[in-house]
């Protein structure tokens, strides 16, 4: 895996600006990746520090909709009342922060992970979306 992604980036930079611009994107769209890998790289192609962080915080911002929409169809078919460690622990951090507090804490946890315990713990999808979209973009 490790090896495929180098190739990737080193094709990348031996491509045309337009290709590296989408590159970046799909980059950002992979959870993890958005700020520690895709805002890099595009820095480092030497595109301008305001146009990476708009791709990647566009592409980020795609993915978790996307995640939102499908955890939240998911939750509904699968809720169960099973309490366990990891349950209550991420309900007692939603119960202290909320939604708009959890969506702060994405670049440090991740926004995906963040939109998982917001979902889990009985957010709407719309509210979720909204405060993502707010947090991705600070």
């Amino acid at each position: 895996m490790i090896e495929w992604f180098q190739d990737f980036v080193v094709t990348l930079a031996q491509s045309e600006t337009w290709v590296q611009y989408l590159g970046t994107f799909l980059i950002s769209v992979i959870p993890f990746f958005e700020s520690y890998v895709a805002i890099p790289i595009g820095i480092v192609f030497g595109f301008p520090s305001i146009q990476v962080v708009a791709i990647a915080a566009v592409g980020n911002w795609l993915s978790v909709m996307v995640f939102i929409w499908l955890l939240s169809g998911l939750r509904k078919k699968v809720v169960k009342n099973k309490d366990n460690k990891r349950k209550n622990r991420a309900q007692k951090i939603f119960n202290k922060y909320g939604v708009a507090g959890i969506s702060f804490a994405g670049p440090i946890i991740c926004f995906h992970v963040c939109a998982a315990i917001s979902i889990a713990s009985g957010a709407k999808k719309a509210y979720v979306s909204i405060w993502q979209a707010i947090g991705i973009g600070a």
